[in-house]
Order: C-alpha cells, then structure tokens, then sequence
C-alpha cells in the first residue's frame, strides 16, 4: 500500500463526494440514457480530477464481448484496440469483466504489477494510467455493464472512495433504469396512440355496423351503424336495441342480458331500420370494457344482398337438376298420360259396341281420374321444386321430403336399370329448415349417382349390378341421412375441391358445378353437416342434421258446409272445352254458370251480371286474370275468386298481394271437390267461413 498524506486523502475524498453530488443532478437531467453515460463520464474526469471514465456494456454475443458506450479523459485511444470480454476467458479476467460478471466492484491498486491487468499493462503504461476501478452496473438480476475510472497514480482508491463510487454506480444504474422505463413508457404510448388511430380508422372506414351496448342500451355506434339504421348518432345512443329486432325476439333476449356473458357468438337475425324497414344481418357479438362497463360489441353486416345471390344461386342448381332431369321427367308424365288415352279410346270402342255397362264405364272413369291425381302429383312436385323458395324456416319430416325426392326420380332410374335400395324409417324425423331445399339436396345427390353409374356403365360396357341406397335414421339428437352408390366413386384427387362452387368432374354440358356447392350450403344454413364419407366402393355422402322433437299439428281440415245452390258461378278460361267442362259440372251441382272466354269479355258480362262467385284462369289472350282480379277488385274488395292456374309464379306474386280469405288458388289440374268444397265456403253467410288452406 502506498502512502499518502492527509491532504491528499482528503482531495480524493473531495473528488468522490463532488462526483457523486454532481453525477445525482447529471440524473435529474440528462435526456436519454446515452447522454447520462457521456455526462457521467465527463464529471468523472473534469469535475473529480481522475484521468480517464469510461462505460461499457455487457454484450450478449458468443465471445461475450464489452461494448465501449461513452468515455471521456486522456487517453481514450486506449479503448481502440481494447479487446474485452465478461466471459469466462483471460480477456475476462480483468477487472471490467470480473465486475460483470461477479457483480462484485473491481479495484487495481497498481496496473504495473496486478496480473489480472496483464492483456493491457503496456497500452495503460502509454497512457499514463496507474490504477483503476470497475464497478458494476446491474438492474436487478440483469448485467448491464460496468463503469471504470483511471486514475494517474497508484493506489487511488481506498475504502472511503470505493464507496462513494459504489453510490455513484449504484445511483447510474437506477438512471439508466429510469431512462429505459421512460423510453418504454413513451413507446407504449406511441404505440397505444397508434393503435387507437388504427382502432378508429378501423371502426370508422369499415363496411360493417359496429354497436357497443350494456344490458341493452347503445352506449357506441360507428358511422356505418348510422347509415346501415338511416339515423344519426343522438337518435342511436341512448336507444334500446330492442327497438332493432323482431318483437318475437325481445323476451329470449332479455332473459340473455341477465345470464354471464357468452362470449364470441355469431348468429343470423332479421333488423329493423328506423324508417321502419328490415333487412337480413350477420351479427358477431363479444363482450368487452367500454368505460369502465363491461358491455357487448356487435358487428352487424347487412347480408340482404349476399342472401339474394344465395337464394339465386339455389335456383339457378335447381333447374340446372331439372334440366338434367328432363328427359326422365318426360317419361315419368308420359306414363299416366298413355294410361288415360288407352283407357278413354278403349271406353269409346266398348261404348259404340253396347259393350259398356254403367260399372264397367264408372270404372273406366276412376281409372282416368286416379291417373290425372298421379300427373297432378308429378306436377305439383316439379312445380314446387323448381319455385323460387321463400318460405320461412319451420320444423318438417325428413322422411316426407326423402320420399318426396325419391317420387320424382326413382322413374328415371328404372329405365337405366339401377336398383334404388330404401331404407327409410315409418315415423317421422322432423327436423328445422325449408323442406324444399332439403328434397333439392336429395334429388342433388341422387342425379350425381346416377350419372356416375352411367359413366360405370359407358366404361366397363353394362357388366355388374348398378345400385343406390339412401337412408335415414335418428341417432341421439342427431338424424342422419345417407344416399350411396356403388359407381367408380370419386378420385382422391378431387376430393377436397368436390364442392367448391363450379367445380365438376362431368364431360362439358352435363354439369354446372354447382349442385354439391349449393348442397352444402343448405344443409350448413340448417346447422348440419354434408360429408363425403369413405366407401369401400363408388360414393357415399352423409347428411348430418338436428332433430326436432315434434312436427307442429297441421291445422284440422274444414267441416263441408251446406250452401244455397242458386247462386251465379262465372267460370273465364279461354280454353273452350276446359271451360265447357267445367260449366256442365257446376250447372249440373245447381249453379246458375256463366261462361266467359276473356278477361275483357268477364269484365263486361260482370258489370251487366254480377257473379256470387268468379273462377278464372291466369294467362288468357285479351285481358288476363290478374287485370281482371285486380278489376273485380275495384268494383267489390269482397268478391269471392277463385284462381286456376298452371302458372305457379305469377300465382303466388299474386296471392301475395291479395293477403285475405276472398281469393282462393288452384293449381291445375284442379279436382273438382275441391273445388267445390271452396265455392261452398265462400258462399256461406258472413262469419260462418272456414276458408280452407291452399
């Protein structure tokens, strides 16, 4: 140990104290990290009088080197080619990376004779330095670096000055702790600045309706929500968002808002603007913090237009299949069509022998009448089939629309010689959707095995047994429905792309790609599942759908009435022997008919006779029915009309507009009890109607 004088003692301690007073106010003011560090370092040397300060950090490469980050003094040239390192290595050795990595404060009394300080002894004798400290700098479990003081002279650091300097790190530490917690402080506001930016740019730009509100009240709606609902901000905030939702939805929603929130939800609901007119949305609900509250966000989306391209595109799959269909349905009406003329020429032939007796002609008769129901049937099949469908979803049997899709293709497929294995339960399977479309989907499947049974056939030139099996079964709360074949089946290839919209493997014109498409739409509008399963042989595709519990009670039918007979019938139809026919049946039940071949002719005789009760056809060359309805109509609101018709769509635009129990539709060919049973109906005498359901 050297020896020193009391005054030098003292000046050194001066310099620590003056150091470390003026390193504190260094602290309160330096404006970044790296600015601290150069300040540090000069008071170091300018204030406290050693020969050079220097900091490095602690660098976490491979070689665990020591970055120089400020300096101030003689001699800094000394850290140009200075290699170290806080590694356990001889470059680690010294007293900066024993510091680092110890923890612990480093004092070399005499650079000239510490071993430690061997790698840089010949660089600190050019530069002047004798002795020299390291002190860590650390937060918390973290190795920051390390800060060092050259001085001039040996033996510069004695216990007092160690401490003092020990403060001085401690105290750099906790500043450069402070100015990366002020650094990452404005970060994080820069960052939640631009993320409220990009939040508001969100909420503001997007397409969709955004809502927040608690326990049903609008706290929030973006400029979209006042466009979607036609209003502005001070008449949405503030309003319940029931006044939003079908009032058929208020009490489920309400016994909502007291349960726990659900989470993430999407449903589909109809909305009502405020203007009072609705529109379909897609509503995704989630629950988050609005001031302080926790609230519910919706994001509603008018998919009115999205829905019109579905339902389009269901109908355009839909005669796509009937076309496909075509030939085969030709043969189906042709059937009873042969049965009606061979019998009716055969009846002629008995009749002009005297070989018809009354029973044997009654007989005849029935068989023609049971072979117009059977095309009646057929008809009424395709004919709904082929609708555009819009009614409302409701619970139906599964195993009627099976069998409803079964009854218009299973003759198409006897004359192909494929054997149709059904396996089909007596009870009903009710279940939730449009009936319509669960028979498109069948018939869908069907048509596709048929063909690839075909392309079977084609290809292995009629050899083998062609088969297709559909049935259905309730398993647990699930119902499922398979419709099979045992064809070529179809390509691992192509598996995953089958329905994509489009997507065909049929030769060019004999598919459009969308049936299994479409299929899986509908069956997914109905919270089901269409699945292509593995088969062993040809294709198998499963249906997976929620069973209901029960078919709602179909309303019981009307109890005939008795009517007067005397009443006056005008039957319009331009065609002549329909009309005829139809006029001899009335006139024979006791009516008063008169027969008109137009609607402009109606009209005249109408005016001049007016009729209990009129019966019309649609489509007629001069002055159509619904002109003529619609005429009726401005003379008497209340005028009885029956509607006869094989043109479905007009039909029900038609009944559509009407909306009361004075018009009734009938499809053709019309049975005549029916008919008969509504002309009683309407005419009873006010409030004993029971108009019965077309």
């Amino acid at each position: 140990m050297i020896a020193h004088s009391v005054a030098d003692q003292l000046r050194q301690i001066d310099r620590a104290v003056t150091t470390l007073t003026r390193s504190t106010e260094a602290l309160l003011r330096a404006p970044d990290e790296l600015a601290l560090l150069e300040h540090i370092c000069r008071i170091a040397v300018e204030i406290a009088g050693f020969k050079m300060s220097w900091v490095g950090y602690a660098q976490n490469d491979p070689a665990r080197s020591v970055r120089s980050m400020a300096m101030a003094g003689w001699g800094v040239t000394f850290l140009d080619d200075l290699q170290m390192s806080w590694g356990e290595c001889e470059l680690g050795c010294g007293p900066v990376g024993n510091a680092i990595r110890t923890g612990i404060t480093q004092v070399t009394v005499d650079t000239d004779t510490d071993p430690r300080f061997t790698p840089w002894r010949n660089t600190a004798r050019i530069h002047g330095f004798r002795s020299c400290i390291a002190l860590p700098l650390t937060l918390g479990a973290e190795r920051i670096g390390a800060l060092s003081i050259f001085a001039a002279e040996p033996d510069a650091f004695d216990a007092d000055i160690v401490r003092l300097l020990e403060d001085l790190a401690r105290n750099l530490s906790y500043g450069i702790g402070a100015q990366r917690m002020r650094v990452q402080h404005d970060r994080t506001l820069r960052q939640l600045a631009e993320s409220e930016e990009r939040y508001r740019s969100l909420i503001e730009l997007t397409p969709d309706a955004i809502l927040v509100h608690a326990m049903g009240e609008i706290l929030f709606a973006n400029p979209t929500a006042l466009q979607i609902f036609h209003t502005d901000l001070k008449s949405l905030v503030g309003r319940s968002v029931l006044t939003l939702i079908p009032q058929s939805e208020h009490a489920s929603v309400r016994e909502r808002f007291t349960r726990a929130a659900p989470g993430k939800v999407r449903a589909e609901h109809k909305m009502y603007r405020l203007d009072g007119s609705d529109f379909d949305a897609e509503v995704v609900g989630t629950t988050i913090t609005f001031h302080d509250r926790v609230c519910r966000l919706l994001v509603i989306r008018d998919v009115s237009d999205r829905r019109e391209v579905q339902e389009q595109l269901v109908q355009t799959a839909k005669l796509a299949t009937l076309g496909e269909m075509a030939a085969g349905l030709v043969h189906e009406l042709s059937q009873p069509l042969n049965i009606i003329r061979l019998t009716a020429e055969g009846a002629l032939l008995f009749l002009e022998r005297g070989k018809a007796t009354p029973e044997w002609q009654a007989q005849q008769l029935q068989l023609i009448a049971d072979q117009s129901q059977r095309t009646a049937e057929i008809i009424d099949d395709i004919r709904i089939f082929s609708r555009r469908d819009n009614t409302p979803v409701q619970v139906f049997d599964a195993v009627g629309a099976i069998r409803s899709a079964l009854t218009v293709i299973e003759g198409q497929l006897r004359p192909d010689g494929i054997d149709l294995v059904i396996d089909l339960p007596d009870d009903p399977l009710p279940v939730r959707g449009r009936r319509v479309q669960l028979e498109q989907v069948i018939m869908n499947l069907l048509s596709n095995a048929q063909h690839a049974l075909k392309e079977k056939r084609e290809r292995d030139g009629g050899a083998g047994l062609d088969r297709i099996s559909v049935s259905a079964r309730q398993d647990g709360d699930r119902l499922m429905i398979r419709v099979a074949d045992n064809g070529p089946g179809i390509p691992a290839a192509v598996r995953e792309r089958i329905f994509e919209p489009f997507f065909t493997t049929k030769e060019a014109g004999r598919g459009t790609g969308l049936g299994l498409s479409v299929s899986f739409g509908i069956i997914n509008a109905m919270n089901g599942r269409l699945e292509l399963e593995n088969s062993k042989q040809g294709a198998c595709f499963a249906i997976t759908l929620p069973a209901e519990t029960a078919i709602p009670d179909a309303p019981e039918a009307p109890t005939p009435q008795v009517c007067p007979i005397d009443a006056h019938i005008m039957v319009v139809d331009d065609e002549k022997t329909a009309v005829e026919t139809l006029g001899r049946y009335l006139t024979e039940m006791g009516y008063r008919v008169t027969l008109c071949g137009s609607g402009s002719d109606a009209l005249a005789k109408f005016r001049a006779d007016p009729a209990d009760v009129v019966i019309t056809d649609l489509r007629m060359p001069s002055g159509d029915g619904e002109q003529l309805v619609e005429q009726l109509r401005e003379f008497d609101p209340l005028q009885p009309i029956v509607i006869v018709t094989g043109h479905l769509g007009a039909t029900e635009r038609l009944a559509e507009n009407l909306q009361d129990d004075r018009c009734a539709v009938l499809k053709k060919p019309v049975a005549l009890g029916k008919l008969g049973e509504i002309i009683a109906t309407f005419l009873l005498p006010p409030g004993d109607e029971e108009f019965p359901q077309n």
